[in-house]
């Protein structure tokens, strides 16, 4: 009988989070390419990258957006160096050369209260020209027609902050095996439709892409207003929504892509340092009920059968027996199903979805760190430590 009802509230639970998924895996939204009617008008942009020790990005970043539809004349590249110990600068440098709407500048010695890369993108937006400002992360890689399609959208719709977030690209075995369960735990805490309705008090944004009309961004205080915020990107979205300008998030697939952690140390020191912000989880009980719920997700599709499984070995042939065998076999064959469509969605071979029961543990495991790094006010990120 124990069994049983293990089994059947298990399944009720996994029934809801089956739909909540299948709710996002296919309402998602995503922005096609368009081209503006009339590109003449189209205003002037300023694309500003923050960069700190990205040498081996920064590269193929910056080619990409110098490489747009946008009018050549309409737009400048600003990379804002901060304090990088490698050759990022440099390379920006050598681009720079042949691109006269590129410019690299220094963020300077980071001041008290600052978090670094808020302080390279305020440096950005000082020298910054134009009616529209897009501040852009340098792991990402942004198709031809990212920024004309950005700004297009984002005028026809009114819109003071535009946040597209990026196809996902995993190539180490590290990150198939672990982000694509980081990223399953992240989006089930999250609604994106309520997000796009200006009377739901849901706010996200992605920071790799956020595209600001110049007018919000100034009235809501520019970077100022989120200087020592570890997430200023949910920060942002958060200020835009209560100062009653208009929030918009979609999916941007096949206009913009990032890399954002190469290997399980990067995801580790990434995730460790915002994980609670990003779940939402401001107390030690939400983040405790994150972990086990991720903890969960990962095991009990695996212990609940394999458990009614050998009491029906053992002689418990009942009815009642056979039901909760039924309702953990259903389950956890769904669970796979939904495992294999998020390789699917991640164009990673589809055995790989194998593996996110470990990518679960890890979230369970980050979360509760991310805690106790928030708690003790020590949180690391790129050789800085931020109270």
């Amino acid at each position: 009988m124990l069994a049983f009802i293990i089994a059947a509230i298990w399944f009720v639970f996994l029934s809801y989070f089956l739909f909540s998924f299948g709710r996002l895996y296919f309402g998602r939204k995503n922005l096609s390419p368009v081209k503006a009617q009339n590109r003449s008008e189209l205003p002037f942009v300023s694309i500003i990258i923050p960069a700190r020790n990205e040498e081996h990005n920064i590269k193929r970043c910056v080619t990409s957006l110098l490489n747009q539809t946008y009018p050549e004349k309409k737009y400048r590249v600003i990379v804002v160096d901060d304090n990088s110990s490698d050759n990022t600068a440099s390379v920006v440098r050598r681009i720079g050369e042949k691109h006269p709407n590129l410019k690299i500048i220094s963020a300077g010695p980071l001041p008290e209260g600052w978090a670094g890369k808020n302080n390279a993108c305020r440096k950005g937006a000082e020298i910054a020209d134009g009616e529209w400002f897009c501040f852009i992360d340098a792991d990402v890689y942004a198709g031809e027609e990212l920024l004309e399609t950005a700004v297009s959208f984002a005028i026809s719709g009114d819109i003071g902050l535009l946040s597209i977030n990026p196809f996902q690209v995993l190539v180490s075995i590290s990150e198939r095996v672990f982000l694509p369960g980081i990223f399953l735990a992240i989006a089930y805490s999250m609604n994106f439709t309520r997000v796009n309705e200006p009377s739901r008090p849901e706010a996200i944004a992605n920071g790799q892409f956020l595209l600001f009309d110049r007018r919000t961004y100034e009235s809501i205080g520019g970077h100022h207003a989120v200087r020592n915020e570890i997430m200023d990107d949910l920060a942002f979205a958060r200020i835009v929504k209560k100062s009653d300008f208009r929030l918009y998030w979609i999916f941007g697939e096949n206009l913009i892509s990032a890399r954002m952690y190469r290997s399980l140390l990067h995801i580790w020191e990434g995730f460790s340092k915002n994980l609670t912000e990003i779940m939402r989880n401001h107390g030690a009980f939400g983040s405790i009920y994150t972990a086990m719920r991720s903890f969960l997700l990962a095991w009990m599709p695996v212990a609940l059968p394999l458990w009614t499984f050998y009491n029906l070995g053992c002689g418990d042939n009942t009815l009642i027996s056979n039901l909760a065998f039924g309702l953990s076999a259903i389950g956890a064959g769904a669970i796979l199903l939904m495992y294999l469509m998020t390789a699917m969605a991640l164009t990673i071979p589809f055995g790989y979805g194998l593996f996110i029961p470990l990518g679960l543990s890890l979230h369970a495991i980050l979360t509760i760190n991310s805690l106790w790094n928030r708690k003790r006010g020590k949180r690391q990120w790129k050789g800085r430590t931020y109270s």
